[in-house]
């Protein structure tokens, strides 16, 4: 009769300190604490699930009841490593707290404590998902937390800390477990793919250390669940099949849509993918990965980068990148909110390309590729200078600007589309000569100053004055930009408004009938209803 299967994540548990991965800063105090026999009574182990915290505390009981002596190194042959390994030692008392939260539980685990262990050197009591107990819990503990016996040792487990008294968290040994990193957990799963001989392909084994997020049994239930479908090996394609993922070549697809600027297309083929039952959910991480890596690739020269993410780096700015990250970033927190995934997504992306400082709202939508602004800013500079278009080019008015007020009435009856009314509104005038307009930028706003918004600007005052030459410098104002007046006005106007609500004597009634005061920033201008 064959063995039964054994999962994973307990065949290869580390049954050893050496054969823990990652967790160094953790694992190294308490080598140094037992290779000295300078031992505290109590431990907490606070971290996410499967990062190793109940792992490192059964390899903790062995190393202080090992038959060979205290040590880091415990023989793991002897009965009492063997009989904690299996789960079968009496004096290591585990007790989960999610299921036994009542102080009788407690009580009736604790009242034995005074008692020597059976057969080994401590009694060791486990108590997983510490933040669970009750209050009455909790205190039941801490009167044997104050003063244990010297052969009780207290092994405390926790994924959230917070909700732990602090009248325990003072007697204990804290130790934070970190999440693991992608390339911990990718290193274990290629070992144990080697370990039982399977195929693989490495690729998918990171896709499965990716979907671990830091957690190794998370990742190995997950490489179970992928050897199934797998029928013994592990590859990409069964993968990106088995969790819904997009495949990477789509990704990259559609991000030289978006960078194209094309809508349309970036509808139909979200569209197509979720024809395909593929998830959205994930494609929009996926999408977000792929901003990264091309930010990466505009600001570092390495040659790790792919060839298709070079290619993608030279195709949009890196604050527009910046600007589709965080669209992305929280599209992915609104996606659930959303009728359904593939509108979400759809909006996420038409978000996107509204807020691109490429965009234009004098052009008129088509079916068609987009054109980019930049390219029909740069037409519209070679069709001015054609000498058939002079007799129109002396018909069309000057422009005569002399005063920052002047300035500020002309930027509000001009169309610009909203990045470059905003950079327009925290300027100021300079000068205007010889059809040369040169303003002044509020250098908090700098980073607004990009060339495809110099260039829609330009363009739109040549639309209306002819051939000009537009210079914006970025310094440090002394004059209030039209931006900030407006928001001075808008204070200004609030102000009156709040001293008028509170001069009302029904409110001052209701202040002190109920004896409360008036949260200010929560009135509001009421709109007039015609």
């Amino acid at each position: 009769m064959s063995e039964p299967y054994q999962v994973l994540a307990r065949k290869y548990r580390p049954h050893t300190f050496s054969e823990m991965v990652g967790q160094t800063h953790t694992v190294k105090t308490l080598i140094n604490a037992l290779d000295s026999n300078n031992l505290h009574h109590g431990f907490l182990f606070t971290g996410t699930r499967g990062v190793g915290k109940t792992t490192i505390a059964r390899i903790f009981a062995k190393s202080i009841n090992c038959e060979s002596g205290v040590s880091s190194k415990p023989c793991g042959k002897c009965a009492t490593c063997i009989e904690i390994d299996k789960g079968q030692s009496i004096d290591l008392i585990e007790l989960d707290a999610a299921s036994h939260t009542g102080v009788d539980n407690m009580r009736d685990i604790l009242e034995n404590a005074q008692y020597m262990p059976t057969k080994n050197r401590y009694k060791v009591y486990l108590i997983d998902e510490v933040h669970m107990l009750s209050k009455s819990s909790f205190n039941a503990l801490l009167k044997t937390l104050e003063e244990p016996p010297e052969h009780i040792k207290f092994l405390l487990a926790t994924t959230d800390p917070q909700k732990v008294p602090m009248t325990v968290l003072s007697r204990c040994l804290q130790f934070t477990l970190q999440k693991l990193t992608h390339e911990e957990i990718l290193g274990q799963l290629k070992f144990i793919m080697n370990s039982e001989r399977l195929k693989y392909e490495e690729s998918a084994l990171g896709q499965i250390a990716d979907f671990g997020n830091g957690s190794m049994r998370d990742a190995l239930s997950l490489l179970d669940q992928s050897i199934s479908y797998g029928n013994g090996s592990v590859m990409e394609k069964d993968i990106k099949a088995m969790l819904g993922l997009v495949h990477h070549d789509d990704i990259l697809t559609l991000a030289k849509h978006l960078f194209n600027q094309d809508g349309g297309a970036c509808i139909n083929f979200v569209r197509e993918l979720s024809h395909k039952g593929e998830n959205l959910t994930h494609a929009l991480k996926d999408l977000s990965a792929l901003f990264h890596q091309v930010s990466i690739a505009q600001i570092l020269n390495t040659t790790e980068v792919s060839d298709d993410i070079k290619a993608l780096s030279t195709q949009i700015s890196n604050q527009d990148l910046q600007l589709f990250y965080h669209v992305a970033i929280n599209g992915n927190k609104e996606l659930p909110l959303a009728p359904s995934e593939e509108i979400g997504f759809e909006m996420t992306l038409l978000r996107m390309l509204s807020f691109h400082s490429s965009s234009s709202k004098a052009e008129a939508p088509s079916k068609k590729k987009t054109p980019n602004i930049s390219q029909t800013a740069k037409t519209k500079l070679k069709a001015k200078q054609k000498p058939t278009e002079n007799i129109a080019k002396a018909s069309q008015p000057t422009l005569n600007i002399n005063s920052q007020q002047e300035w500020e009435k002309m930027t509000k009856t001009l169309e610009f589309n909203t990045p470059a009314r905003l950079l327009l509104k925290n300027t100021l005038f300079e000068s205007a000569d010889n059809q040369t307009l040169t303003l002044s930028l509020d250098e908090q706003f700098s980073t607004l100053l990009t060339n495809s918004i110099q260039v829609t600007i330009q363009a739109t005052l040549q639309a209306n004055f002819g051939d000009i030459t537009l210079k914006i410098n970025a310094n440090k104002l002394k004059t209030q930009t039209l931006a900030q007046k407006e928001t001075q006005a808008g204070d200004e106007k609030m102000a009156v408004l709040q001293k008028a609500f509170l001069a009302d004597k029904g409110v001052q009634k209701l202040q002190q009938v109920f004896n409360t005061v008036i949260n200010t920033n929560s009135i509001k201008e009421i709109a007039k209803v015609l």
